[in-house]
């Protein structure tokens, strides 16, 4: 484990002390107790734990370990070992002012507790609590260290008392025995936390995590890990049975509002013993309980667990994914699913006043307006139909309070910030002006205050002080064709800028005339030799002046104060205020009526879902990796469609603005109207993934399938039980097959498995793969062609990697991976590297942007081209293995995570140790290795691969496709 990942230091022997940045002269004690027994405690946890602990910049520590023996460490001399005592013990010879628990599997961060002894330093509370970060959710987190919070009680800060783990507070210790708070062997229980919370005359929040738990055991079976397992559900209800019993009222509407429902959500992956732990636990504690002090969400995951079956819990909670922020509501009670095998009645469906909660929001600074400005804002209530005009009054530092004339204003981008699928919050908008007199013509913070429905929000707006004349401001932006201007003035002869974002920059033109400035950003890039269109992102307009030092550089007030809405047919481009250096957001061109949760969920109403037959008998709808490219299989089969001149109209699903569209086909915007439109009506559907989880087949549409690769690791039914992401997922998949109309396999070995993995009874279309095509044209060509784009000689080796998705690694290291690219380089002076991270990746910055010979390709728009261009494939479990197979050259499998992938993430559908087309190695050095061996040991094994693999892969697979479409025209 690096803890260093974690925010905490590496400490070893003397260097412990150098870290500290203060003298423990000054500082007051503080004991931590850390339970470490058990036989199943592990040494290197615990050794790790103590690391944390004395790498705190809180100098004054004492440590007590009791239960076990420390580990011989150079550092151990600053811990004292008490291995027959028990935490009860441990806390009766702490000396500290101050006491904290630890158990060994938390590591704590480093200025954690300098933060929270300061807190009670300066409140005097009895006990203080921050964050703790753990792999579970804890829901409440947002909430309640949202922001500072002293001297509180149960009464005014009752959030609190849902946060029952010890590992993340400090306690006065005196306070503690005073209390007489006892804890067991094992330490303090969520019951002893609850007493805690009841005998302080006050404590503290800290808004900040102070400790840890790092995902010990995520690589595990689901079926192993702890927090899946029954006899963890069993222990965790009989510690909250005992704290209900002590806790005040209102305590248990919390607890089904927060601690409870993540537990209903793990109940879907966890098997019948769990769900049966989990709903004896939520029957005890819900005797009594009235409905109507529960939020309608986590009252309906209650029901199902007390009432239903796990096959009703699984439904209800998939739609509360559906619906993350609001349900759907018919007369005045929810709509639930209709297959559940019970419903729940009217008093558990029904919407009450704690769903009614009122949000707000403001404007961050006033609109200029004639003589004075605006304040612009909207306030509405959830699941309330109505939008009553709220007042509005400025509140000064004196206390005096001037209210502000409130008119409505209709604004569909309100829907974008309520983020509410079944409620046009559109009316909820409205300005509240103000002349030159008032306060807020005034540089500052002004508080706001806004009354609504009996209840007081506060807000704040600034007015920034007017820039410096020694200033560059930027007062006018426009775009059109794809061209960004920037203009304004500034102080300068001369200016020289860039345009900066996802790991590029590029030149802007600037020109400078009598103060005033302008700046022209076409919106493309040069990308593998070729113009296209910047990717979505964010970019940072950088300008300097003739000596090349940075200028200081601000919107213009209007600007920052209303934000331009900026379009054309490929981008849209908005403002970031928030930020030190001018920047803006380049994202696709959806209107204000296309944006957000309840501008898609209306589209999909009226535009996708009115049509019950397809009616564009020529529209051909393409997608690949649901937008992110025009490549793949689909992009083969619509290159035959287009040369076989059958008027075929040919439409591509983009989600970027950087995705290019071949000439004589055309693009439409995921999540715009026309996307819906074309989705709904178009005669032939091609997809190479999962279509949006909703879509269902109309009468006369054609959905072909041609998937996006031939696969090793398991997939949809065969992956085995999973988490209920991965029961989410299969579902849908499921849902989807039933509507395909055919599935293209590049052999009998893919069409077992499609049949499997997707329950698939449909047609088979054993073809190839179409995407394979261009391996068996003119190569030669394709493979100069690609080495002039990206800049490599005939003579340099290249090394193409390209390693699959992990989920338990993710996004941060999903390119350069296991592979030391950097090293290979350096070893191989003949060698080029180009790493192709997962389509996943692809929005990602790019990496090693400055190296000459480590070229990131995640965006180049096919990678048959540096199938071509390569003379080694190193890869791992990815589906490229096989495709690459096809030209026959060398494979190298870098796999250092082997057994874990294998028995623990996915599984696998064969013996890869025995079948690979090349060697299995599990380090850079072993690649450098295969990479300067000078004999082929793989022919035959590569020979034997496209035999079972690729049998059907001849150059005609696109055509044979669009033979089987065009029979259906």
């Amino acid at each position: 484990m690096d803890v260093t990942r974690l925010g905490v230091r590496r400490v070893a022997g003397s260097a412990a002390r150098r870290l500290r940045p203060r003298s423990s002269a000054s500082m007051p004690t503080l004991s931590v107790v850390i339970a470490a027994g058990g036989a199943d405690e592990e040494a290197a946890i615990l050794d790790e734990c103590l690391r944390s602990a004395l790498s705190s910049t809180h100098a004054a520590l004492e440590i007590l370990v009791a239960g076990r023996r420390v580990p011989a460490r150079s550092w151990a001399r600053r811990v004292r070992s008490l291995p027959e005592a028990s935490v009860e013990d441990a806390v009766a010879r702490a000396s500290g002012e101050y006491l904290a628990f630890m158990n060994p599997a938390d590591l704590v961060r480093v200025d954690a507790w300098d933060a929270m002894v300061t807190a009670l330093q300066g409140s005097g509370s009895d006990l203080v609590v921050g964050a703790r970060r753990t792999p579970e959710p804890r829901p409440w987190n947002t909430d309640l260290f949202s922001r500072h919070r002293t001297e509180q009680t149960p009464q005014t800060c009752p959030l609190a008392l849902v946060d029952l783990s010890p590992q993340n507070k400090v306690f006065r210790l005196g306070w503690w025995r005073r209390s007489d708070l006892h804890v067991g062997h094992r330490g303090p229980g969520p019951e002893v936390v609850m007493a805690a919370y009841l005998a302080a005359d006050a404590f503290d929040v800290v808004p900040k995590v102070v400790s840890e738990v790092p995902p010990r055991d995520a690589d595990r079976p689901v079926a192993e890990r702890r927090r899946f397992q029954a006899q963890t559900m069993r222990g965790r209800m009989e510690a909250l049975g005992t704290v209900a019993a002590t806790a005040p009222a209102g305590w248990r509407s919390d607890l089904f509002t927060y601690i409870l429902p993540p537990w209903y959500v793990d109940a879907v992956a966890a098997g019948d013993q769990y769900f049966e732990a989990l709903r004896s636990g939520v029957e005890v504690l819900a005797r009594g309980l009235d409905p109507a002090t529960v939020r309608v969400a986590e009252r309906l995951g209650a029901w199902t667990v007390l009432n239903g079956t796990p096959g009703d819990s699984a439904l209800v909670q998939d739609l509360l994914a559906d619906n993350p922020h609001g349900l759907p509501v018919e007369s005045g009670m929810v709509s639930v699913p209709d297959n559940l095998s019970v419903a729940p009645p009217p008093a558990w469906r029904a919407i009450y006043d704690v769903d009614r909660l009122v949000r707000s929001w403001v404007g961050e600074r006033p609109v200029p307006h004639q003589q004075g400005g605006l304040v612009r804002g909207a306030t509405f209530t959830e699941y309330v139909v109505d939008h009553p005009l709220p007042s509005v009054e400025v509140v000064e530092s004196d206390g005096t309070r001037t209210p502000l004339p409130v008119v409505r204003r209709h604004d569909p981008s309100v829907n974008e910030w309520a983020d509410r699928a079944w409620e046009d919050r559109s009316s909820a908008a409205w300005e509240a002006s103000f002349d030159e007199t008032s306060s807020l013509s005034r540089p500052g913070h002004h508080d706001v205050w806004v009354h609504y429905g009996g209840h007081t929000l506060h807000h704040q707006v600034v007015v920034p002080e007017p820039p410096p004349k020694t200033t560059t401001v930027i007062d006018t932006v426009t775009l059109a064709d794809g061209v960004l201007r920037l203009s304004g003035t500034t102080p300068e002869d001369s200016l020289t800028g860039h345009l900066t974002g996802r790991g590029e920059s590029h030149e802007a033109v600037v020109g400078v005339l009598g103060g005033r400035w302008e700046c022209t950003l076409p919106l493309t890039t040069c990308a593998f030799g070729e113009t296209v269109g910047l990717p979505r992102g964010r970019y940072a307009l950088r300008l300097q002046d003739g000596r090349g030092k940075p200028c200081t550089t601000v919107w213009a007030e209007a600007l920052a104060a209303d934000p331009p809405e900026l379009a054309d047919l490929r981008h849209r481009i908005t403002l970031a205020i928030d930020v030190t250096v001018p920047t803006v957001h380049l994202r696709p061109p959806l209107r204000p009526l296309e944006r957000g949760a309840f501008a898609q969920q209306d589209l999909q109403r009226r535009i996708y879902a009115a049509p019950s037959t397809a009616s564009y008998g020529s529209t051909v709808l393409l997608e690949s990796f649901r937008g992110r490219s025009v490549a793949d299989s689909p992009e083969a089969i619509a290159r035959e469609l287009l040369g076989r001149d059958g008027g075929a109209d040919l439409v591509w699903v983009v989600d970027d603005p950087g995705v290019e569209v071949p000439q004589g086909m055309r693009a439409v915007v995921r999540g715009t109207e026309d996307w819906y439109d074309v989705l709904a009506n178009a005669r032939f559907y091609v997809a190479n993934a999962g279509a949006p989880y909703w879509f269902a087949k109309k009468t006369g549409q054609t959905h072909l399938q041609t998937w996006h690769g031939t696969p090793l690791k398991r997939l949809g039914e065969d992956r085995g039980p999973g988490d209920f992401h991965t029961w989410r997922h299969r579902r849908r998949i499921a849902r989807q097959a039933a509507g395909w109309d055919a599935f293209v396999s590049p052999s009998p070995y893919c069409s077992a498995i499609f049949r499997s993995a997707f329950r698939f009874d449909g047609p088979l279309l054993e073809t190839g793969y179409p995407r394979n095509d261009v391996l068996f044209g003119d190569t030669d060509h394709l493979r100069t062609r690609t080495r002039q784009r990206l800049g490599i000689s005939a003579e340099q080796r290249v090394v193409l990697y390209a390693p699959t998705w992990r989920e338990y690694v993710g996004v941060r290291d999903s390119k350069p991976l296991y592979l030391d690219a950097e090293r290979v380089t350096a070893t191989l002076p003949d060698t080029v590297v180009l790493i192709r991270g997962h389509y996943n990746s692809s929005a990602q910055r790019e990496v090693f942007i400055d190296h000459r010979r480590i070229l990131d390709v995640t965006r180049y728009p096919d990678i048959a081209d540096l199938y071509l261009a390569a003379d080694v494939l190193v890869t791992d479990y990815s589906s490229v293995m096989f495709d690459f197979a096809l030209t026959d050259k060398p494979v190298v499998l870098l796999v250092p995570d082997f057994k874990k992938y294998r028995d623990v993430e996915r599984g696998f559908y064969f013996d890869i140790e025995s079948t690979a087309p090349g060697p299995l190695v599990d380090s850079t050095d072993a690649v450098i290795a295969r990479l300067t061996g000078r004999s082929d040991e793989h022919a035959a094994a590569r020979a034997e691969f496209r035999r079972r693999f690729c049998p059907f892969d001849d150059g005609k697979a696109s055509a044979r496709v669009v033979d089987w479409l065009l029979s259906r025209w």
